[in-house]
């Protein structure tokens, strides 16, 4: 039982006890009046503690649509970032794909011979180099940074104002570049 329905029982005991009592006492009628008061005031009071039910299921049924709407946005809102993170993912493997297939090309290819070619080679593997302005890890310093330091990728996502995705993307393809490890 609910805390205001022992409030009303109580409300009706003592209803009844206040009607019995002065029958008993055989009181006049000065008590008879009070027991009409407080039979007023117990009314009043039924009718309070009702209407105060009333408020309260209505605020926990607002309460619960509310919630069911915010779940419904949120179930939306994850449905699309696992999407994200799938084409995030088949961009990464694509990427990889490609970085294997160009190192697979690069130790296929004869052995260069005219000093041309020596200082092609070299630029190539100066490219390859964190500090080459055209690898990822020079692209991407702060980001490379904070992941040394051991920060999660939530982390250093939400400091770069990235998403997690995208952190995870550069920080693969870097590892496929050989600059990083951990």
């Amino acid at each position: 039982m609910d805390a205001w329905q022992y409030i009303v029982l109580l409300g009706a005991v003592v209803v009844v006890f206040a009607i019995i009592l002065p029958k008993r006492t055989g009181s006049s009628g000065a008590s008879g009046q009070s027991s009409q008061n407080m039979e007023t005031a117990l009314e009043q009071f039924m009718e309070n503690m009702e209407r105060d039910n009333e408020e309260l299921v209505e605020l926990v049924k607002s309460s619960q649509q509310s919630n069911r709407k915010e779940h419904a946005v949120f179930e939306k809102r994850i449905s699309e970032l696992e999407l994200r993170c799938q084409e995030l993912d088949g961009q990464l493997q694509a990427a990889a794909t490609f970085i294997k297939e160009t190192a697979a090309s690069r130790q296929a290819a004869p052995a260069p011979h005219s000093t041309a070619a020596k200082a092609l080679e070299k630029n190539e593997t100066a490219m390859e180099q964190p500090t080459s302005p055209h690898s990822i890890e020079a692209r991407y310093g702060e980001l490379f940074t904070l992941y040394r330091e051991g920060k999660s990728i939530e982390s250093i996502a939400k400091k770069l104002g990235m998403n997690k995705g995208e952190v995870s993307l550069i920080i693969g393809l870097a590892k496929q570049e050989g600059g990083v490890h951990g």
